[in-house]
């Protein structure tokens, strides 16, 4: 649990990022709004009082029929204002408590974008989505509870007590106040528990939603394996586990409840047995005992609502923990303060040089060691090796996704810690063998690497990366939603958009992460012709699996174990007969099998 400190600091800087440019609507609102809450809370304690006065000119012998009319009068006023005063604050203050939590949430996501890639893969994105959600509702809880709950109530008990101590005597006052300090301790003491079983609820029900969020997005796997019935006893068990915790958080709430409302009902007897006293001895009047009557209802409702005030506070502070922490976290990857710009090559080219970097994703375990090569504009450097060689490692280092252990990457001669990551980022387009399509259209699909692109831009572009006969198989054409992650699509055509979409890009430098893996044989070449022709006077770095696809490249690194073990041109490679040539034969020979098994069948 973050500690007082940094929670206020937290709170703190949230409030700085949050907060609008120009404060002035909300102070105008927030005053307005004091100003209704004073003439509610006005009403309220005023009410009973005039309502007291009507009952004793009823008791008395004479009744004045104008006297009369005049408190009824008045009395329809008070009830009138009081009914209009709360809702008009309630609709005034409506739109700060909206654009309060949409900044929360807004700004919760924008600090998950920038985090590392290392904190991603260690997160489940059902867990995080619970985090923002909480941490929006909680922050525009403690407004709403400030506004609606924790200022009426306090001006409604001041002046209920003036009334009481001016009414009443002294010793009425003591007591009420009195049960009011028991009350509170129960309350404080009660709500001290709950909170503890408020977290253990939430871990629960993160729980239950980071299962939900897992099973479904490997739907496919759950069934191919015929592990249905599993995953539902897994959702059974974690669902256990939350109901404990909310029954356990129930049974504390409820019996919180009963000790309050006994403590309460002894509390009333007490004080309308002094009333009862002081009528016999002929101090009070009836009307009076109507009055405490009433008041003794309006006081204890408004201590319950701010004991509900103290624990949704405590509630809001759990719930909104997690949301702190996440954004008291600092991104791994970050831009400079003073970033230096990028030197522009011919055409707005640029070039990328590794000098001995040496990474792992844990210090002890190193995925690339003393790893040095250069990428000039205009060049396709080609990396090949086994799996796990530490070639899609490298990529990632070279869109600073990860920052090197030791060693440097440069942009144009310029180190990338020096320049700011968005333009970095912003020079390179990146085919991954793991396409990551958007729950959208096609076209939007596409048009995500580059926002604004026009239709036609992006009808060109899916003919370039041979989307035309799919796009003319479906009705909806580039408007067919894809589906959760392109689960209506094939691992071939999803690699496709992500080829349009870098392809509408045009970046200067180009990634491609076997970036046709999925593709059939006719399908690649059409695309490949595409890529040499996007890799045209532009860097390009190719990882690739099939080495028939990088036979042109200008240079070729051979990895093994994270190092870059051999070096050079195609035919130089082949004729240095070593780990190349030997994937080569090993690929040829392959490749002649299976065309000539296709032949005999």
């Amino acid at each position: 649990m973050a500690s007082s400190t940094t929670q206020r600091l937290s709170l703190r800087v949230l409030w700085q990022k949050v907060r609008p440019a120009r404060l002035y609507g909300w102070v105008m609102r927030f005053g307005v709004s004091c100003l209704l809450l004073v003439v509610e809370s006005g009403t309220t304690v005023a009410t009973p009082w005039l309502f007291s006065r009507m009952v004793g000119q009823l008791s008395g012998r004479d009744v004045v029929a104008a006297a009369m009319i005049a408190l009824l009068a008045q009395y329809t006023v008070l009830r009138v204002l009081g009914a209009v005063a709360g809702p008009a604050r309630s609709v005034l203050m409506m739109p700060v408590r909206t654009t309060l939590k949409e900044r929360i949430s807004v700004l919760g996501v924008e600090h998950i974008h920038h985090l590392s890639a290392r904190f991603h893969q260690s997160r489940q994105t059902g867990a995080l989505t619970r985090i923002i959600d909480r941490g929006a509702d909680a922050a525009s809880m403690i407004v709403d509870m400030a506004l609606s709950n924790l200022l009426p109530n306090m001006l409604g008990l001041g002046l209920t007590f003036f009334v009481v101590l001016r009414v009443f005597s002294g010793e009425y006052l003591v007591l009420l106040c009195g049960t009011l300090l028991l009350y509170s301790a129960i309350s404080y003491l009660f709500t001290r528990w709950r909170m503890r079983a408020r977290r253990a609820r939430n871990a629960a029900n993160n729980m239950v939603h980071r299962h939900i969020v897992d099973s479904l997005l490997n739907a496919d796997i759950v069934r191919a394996f015929g592990n249905i019935a599993y995953e539902c006893e897994r959702q059974k068990v974690v669902w256990r586990g939350l109901n404990r915790a909310e029954s356990h958080l129930q049974w504390l709430v409820g019996g919180s409840q009963a000790i309050r409302n006994c403590v309460i009902a002894f509390a009333s007897a007490a004080l309308l047995g002094l009333a009862v006293r002081d009528i016999l001895a002929h101090r009070l009047g009836v009307a009076q005992f109507v009055l405490m009557g009433t008041y003794l209802r309006s006081v204890y409702s408004a201590v319950g609502a701010l004991n509900y005030v103290g624990a949704g506070w405590r509630n809001a502070r759990v719930d909104i923990e997690s949301y702190l922490e996440l954004l008291a976290l600092e991104p791994e990857i970050r831009s400079p303060a003073h970033p230096t710009p990028l030197p522009k090559g011919p055409s707005g080219s640029v070039g990328i040089e590794m000098r001995h970097v040496c990474f792992g994703y844990e210090a002890d375990k190193l995925r690339l060691k003393d790893v040095s090569f250069k990428l000039h504009a205009g060049q396709r450097v080609a990396i090949v090796g086994r799996s796990g060689s530490g070639k899609s490692t490298l990529a990632k280092l070279v869109s600073r996704l990860y920052d090197p252990l030791s060693g440097t990457v440069f942009m144009n001669g310029v180190p990338l810690p020096e320049l700011a990551v968005d333009v970095v980022r912003g020079h390179i387009g990146v085919v991954a063998q793991e396409t990551s399509l958007f729950n959208a259209t096609i076209a939007e699909n596409i048009a995500y690497g580059r926002i604004g692109a026009s239709r036609d831009e992006i009808q060109r572009v899916a003919e370039a990366a041979q989307l035309g006969p799919l796009l003319a198989q479906l009705p909806d054409g580039l408007e067919s939603i894809v589906g959760e992650r392109g689960i209506r699509l094939s691992g071939g055509e999803r690699q496709r958009i992500a080829i349009a979409r870098v392809i509408l890009r045009n970046p200067p430098l180009l990634v491609l992460d076997e970036a046709t893996s999925a593709l059939d044989t006719r399908t690649e070449h059409a695309i490949q012709q595409e890529l040499l022709k996007l890799s045209q006077g532009r860097a390009t770095l190719v990882i690739a699996h099939r080495l028939s696809t990088i036979q042109t490249a200008d240079h070729i690194l051979v990895m093994e174990a994270g190092r870059v073990v051999e070096e050079g041109t195609h035919e130089e490679l082949l004729r240095k007969a070593g780990i190349y040539a030997g994937m080569w034969r090993l690929q040829v020979r392959g490749g002649f099998t299976k065309a000539h098994s296709v032949v005999e069948g």
